[in-house]
């Protein structure tokens, strides 16, 4: 009877990229994080998760501080500044972007879609002392800033009650729009005017003011912001820079290849 060979314990190289990745993920959502933390968040070992950030601590994508918590690394960043969206969409925004930034003196931002959030593509930073700073690839909530909003307005009806039936609601500030029924309401009227205001719905002395860029379907695909603590971006600074922000959103959507406005029924299209 031939001896019996104790089995290998399983290894799935793909299983352990996956967990990188998300850790990776969390990582760049949290920073700065506690290993502590990434394991529970994962449902991991913390001798799991300690392997797994040595490894991505020794190939630079990550980095511990000396509060014991880590932040992404420089590798992270260089990767990042490598990704391009389809038709080089912050590229060929840039020009826009610039151009407004030197014209309004203010945070100039472009976003899109990424998992029921608005991800941060690029920003041109204020020349004023007072400023906001909103890292490149972070992501907030699309319900209660004004790119995500912009975004949201763009959804058909039945992809914005899936989204509304997957997303909380949750009170950023008191003027965080927290009611089903109110929002769509606001996101019907932001349609209808073609931009969006976000008033300290998301941060507490923010305002800001976003637009929609179209491609060649006429589909909103990002959106364009100003952005400005509110004692700057005041209602009637608001109403002087629209005229420009949607000037600017034109031009990249014409480049784009969108041709005229969008209508409210373009929406309905799958």
């Amino acid at each position: 009877m031939a001896a019996e060979h104790p089995k290998k314990k399983s290894y799935s190289p793909a299983k352990t990229v996956k967990k990188a990745f998300a850790l990776l993920e969390i990582v760049a959502e949290r920073q700065p994080v506690r290993a502590s933390d990434i394991a529970e968040r994962l449902g991991l070992s913390r001798s799991n998760v300690h392997r797994l950030l040595s490894t991505l601590a020794e190939l630079g994508y990550i980095e511990a501080g000396h509060d014991s918590a880590f932040r992404l690394g420089v590798k992270a960043f260089i990767l990042g500044s490598n990704f391009t969206t389809p038709n080089n969409l912050s590229d060929l925004a840039y020009p826009q972007m610039k151009h407004l930034a030197e014209m309004s003196q203010e945070n100039v931002n472009l976003g899109v879609t990424y998992e029921n959030k608005v991800l941060y593509l690029n920003k041109i930073k204020s020349s004023h002392y007072l400023k906001l700073d909103t890292p490149m690839g972070r992501m907030d909530p699309l319900y209660c800033t004004g790119l995500g909003k912009v975004l949201l307005s763009g959804l058909t009806e039945a992809d914005l009650d899936n989204y509304l039936a997957e997303t909380s609601l949750v009170p950023h500030t008191r003027k965080t729009i927290t009611d089903r029924w109110s929002l769509i309401v606001h996101i019907e009227e932001i349609r209808r005017q073609g931009i969006a205001v976000d008033q300290e719905e998301f941060d507490e002395g923010v305002h800001c003011i976003a637009a929609p860029i179209l491609d060649h379907r006429m589909r909103i695909v990002a959106a364009m912001s100003l952005s400005a603590p509110a004692v700057r971006l005041t209602a009637e600074k608001i109403s002087e820079l629209k005229p420009h922000l949607l000037e600017a959103c034109r031009s990249v959507s014409k480049k784009l290849g969108a041709t005229g406005e969008r209508r409210n029924d373009d929406r309905k299209s799958p």
